[in-house]
């Protein structure tokens, strides 16, 4: 027999799909970890975690995630709220962005409240349905919204927040910072002059704060802070339910609900109550059954319980596996060996205190592994991988120093106190708390080194042998902000240094020799320079180096190259802003007066450039042509501000991170092979109802590729991106080809093996 009730347990299981991801096409990873409310619709129940929607299928026990990806209008939902009547989820957004979602998942999208350029908060608090209408409390009074109709009907401003409403006997009442306020349905309710001040009581009640209104048995009720429930008779104010921790109040399926964190309480009148015990209640919604109920519970998801008997009520659960990021935060990410690490910390002037953030994502089997919090673990900022043991990492921290993990585990923690690493105010009672670590990266050696942001020696090394050694560069001691280390192909260090007086760009070469300081040459750039002059940098945010080993490196005034990165330590780095020409052929710095806040390096030797306010760029590999251009209004991209970027180079995903969580895109470059020995086309065979773009794999970088039918005719020629090519299936002149099994050739454009050759086959049916 179907079992009815369902424990969610991990509200965050993204079910993900094994077959390849297309070329093109786009992919979220946002967290589902954290369930906040919770509602009933007729087919579907629907929870909001971490401001993402999902949804469990009563009949089905299918689970459904929802986004811009699959037809959402934005992200960051504030409250959800179904209509049942006309069977749609009403969606609203924290930018005042709302979506009618029917329960066949068609979105019509209501944007009146994001578009208006008279609202400056444009926040809405809650939902209320009465009869034909709609009614949304919102930061700037009440908006009538027919749901039906897909319309706003009429607009109430008010000069205080509205958080809740109520309707009682044809008036409405709203709850303000100032009190409960009252208006008649029949007035023009848009006349500031048809409202009034509602007290609710004449006593020392008076002085508490209504925290919630609905209206029960046409009653008018009342959540008053830290007393509990009240309600209107006979003009006198009467408690319900003395409770100083109900969290909220609401009417569903002719019930009154109310609950704790731990209890839960349902009126059928108010006589008769009954009373559960459940932890970690953070939302409930009741539509079918009067005796079910559906809870939002945290991190423990979306609970199910049915009553059994007078105050007693049945949870069944079921495991599903959670398989999300456990939260929507992406300082720092890294691949490695077909894994996305990714740090979720904040740091700028002073921390964010996020609370220890490493998950990390297997692309191979599709599968999420995040770190369990850690007391005192905040703000991690960088992990490095043991080249020699996948399973040990090292996360930074900007304020507790280094974690050694290992299978997941906490090993050790090095601060002041045990390293070589030091603390911003030593010797005072917070020095736990200011050892700021920024930069974390194993060399080929197997040393770690790292950065120790605003003490005198910035570069520390934690070696192979388990020593610790510190570099006394003076010219960058007491920097405001170490940012990452990065070792190039001929083995010099390079640091940004994000802003403050010392703000710029470092680069030392240690020669090889930790434990001799004395044979260390370094040069620190407090400004970048081209043909031109200062190009006006004040702050660095990340540095990469292409495979020609030129230096790109973002700044606040766009991207700076530098092509002569082995002079660097004494002192020479040429380079050059992107320069482009404007349609009248006039010069200009491509990007000069944006933020780049991140460089990642495909496997065509591409740049895909994450700005502060504009979205991701991807720019040809010398950055002089514009590729693709990503932003939030032509793409399912989830933020215009660009945290972090990483390229999977042997799928060529693109992981994307936003303020608003992860995204990636499936790119068309992957690193080069060796040789020829495993390429390969897929889809294959092609159907004929395939209407994208076949790919081709495993060649070598930038090879020579031509496409013929087993005649020998020539239908397509081209060059590979990196590793990798596709063919619309198409011949020269534009029409897909006729059914029947295709020859790939190729041939490299480096010197070795320039003989073209047969190195896959495609088979096409039309």
């Amino acid at each position: 027999m179907k079992r009815f009730l369902i424990l969610l347990a991990c509200s965050g299981c993204l079910l993900q799909t094994l077959s390849p991801q297309s070329i093109g096409k786009w992919h979220s990873y946002l967290a589902y970890n954290n369930t906040t409310s919770v509602a009933e619709g007729n087919t579907f129940v629907y929870a909001l975690a971490d401001g993402s929607l999902y949804s469990y299928g009563k009949e089905d026990n299918s689970l459904r995630y929802y986004s811009k990806e699959n037809g959402l209008s934005d992200n960051r939902i504030s409250s959800i709220c179904f209509h049942n009547e006309e069977n749609t989820l009403i969606i609203a957004y924290t930018n005042g962005n709302i979506d009618l979602m029917k329960e066949n998942n068609s979105v019509y999208n209501l944007p009146f409240i994001l578009n208006s350029s008279h609202i400056q908060d444009k926040t809405i608090y809650s939902i209320h349905h009465y009869k034909e209408t709609t009614y949304l409390a919102t930061a700037f009074g009440v908006v009538a919204l027919d749901v039906k109709k897909k319309e706003i009907k009429e607009t109430y401003h008010s000069d205080q927040p509205v958080s809740s409403i109520a309707v009682h006997e044809d008036m409405i009442y709203t709850l303000t910072p100032k009190g409960v306020r009252k208006a008649s349905l029949t007035d023009n309710l848009i006349d500031p002059g048809n409202w009034q001040d509602y007290p609710i009581a004449t006593s020392e009640e008076a002085k508490d704060t209504v925290l919630q209104l609905c209206t029960f048995q046409n009653v008018l009720c009342f959540l008053v802070k830290n007393k509990g429930i009240y309600y209107r008779s006979d003009h006198a104010m009467q408690q319900l339910l003395n409770h100083p921790s109900i969290r909220n109040i609401k009417v569903e399926n002719q019930k009154l609900i109310a609950f704790s964190s731990g209890e839960l309480y349902i009126y059928s009148s108010f006589t008769e109550k009954d009373k559960g015990s459940i932890a970690g209640i953070l939302d409930v919604s009741s539509l079918k059954d009067q005796t079910a109920f559906w809870l939002a519970t945290g991190e423990k998801g979306l609970s199910g319980i049915r009553k059994k008997a007078a105050n007693q009520y049945e949870i069944r659960t079921e495991n599903i596996p959670y398989n999300s990021p456990k939260r929507n935060l992406n300082a720092f990410m890294r691949m490695y060996n077909h894994k996305l690490y990714i740090a979720g910390g904040g740091r700028w002037s002073e921390r964010f205190y996020n609370r220890g953030t490493v998950m990390i994502y297997d692309t191979d089997s599709l599968k999420w592994n995040n770190l369990k919090d850690i007391s005192g673990f905040t703000d991690a900022t960088c992990i490095a991988v043991d080249p020699k043991d996948e399973k040990h990492y090292f996360v930074s921290t900007w304020g507790e120093g280094v974690y050694e993990f290992k299978d997941g585990n906490l090993v050790k923690l090095y601060n002041h106190t045990n390293s070589a690493l030091s603390s911003i105010f030593p010797n005072t009672p917070t020095q736990n708390n200011y050892v700021r670590v920024e930069g974390l990266c194993f060399d080929k050696d197997n040393n770690l080194w790292m950065t120790n942001s605003e003490v005198k020696n910035v570069i520390v090394v934690l070696q192979a042998d388990g020593t610790w050694t510190e570099l006394p560069f003076s010219a960058i001691s007491y920097p405001s902000l170490a940012d990452k280390i990065h070792i190039a192909a001929n083995g010099y260090k390079w640091v940004n240094l994000v802003r403050g007086e010392k703000s710029g760009l470092f680069v030392f070469d240690d020669k090889g020799t930790l434990d001799n300081p004395s044979d260390d040459v370094s040069h620190y750039y407090n400004a970048l320079n081209d043909s031109n002059g200062n190009i006006e940098a004040n702050e660095f945010f990340c540095i990469t180096e292409d495979t020609n080993q030129n230096i790109w490196i973002g700044t606040n005034r766009g991207v700076f190259i530098a092509y002569t990165p082995l002079r660097a330590t004494e002192g020479i780095l040429n380079g050059s802003r992107i320069i482009r020409t404007d349609a009248y052929k006039n010069p200009y710095y491509f990007l000069a007066d944006e933020r780049i806040n991140a460089i990642a390096i495909d496997g065509g030797n591409r740049k895909w450039l994450g700005t502060g306010n504009s979205g991701v760029y991807l720019v040809s590999e010398d950055g002089s042509e514009s590729i693709l251009h990503f932003t939030t209004d032509n793409s399912p991209l989830l933020s215009n501000t660009i945290e972090s970027i990483t390229v999977d180079n042997h799928t060529g995903e693109v992981f994307i991170g936003t303020d608003q969580g992860l995204i990636s895109y499936m790119g068309d470059a992957v690193k080069g092979s060796e040789d020829y020995s495993n390429v390969y086309a897929y889809p294959n065979p092609v159907r004929p109802d395939f209407d994208e773009r076949v790919v081709i794999t495993g060649l070598t970088d930038r090879s020579n590729v031509k496409i013929t039918d087993t005649k020998g005719n020539l239908l397509y020629q081209g060059r590979s991106t990196g590793g990798q090519i596709t063919w619309d299936c198409r011949n020269r002149n534009g029409r897909r080809v006729a059914t029947g099994v295709y020859l790939v050739f190729s041939s490299r454009v480096d010197g070795q093996g320039n003989l073209e050759s047969v190195v896959t086959k495609i088979a096409v049916a039309r």
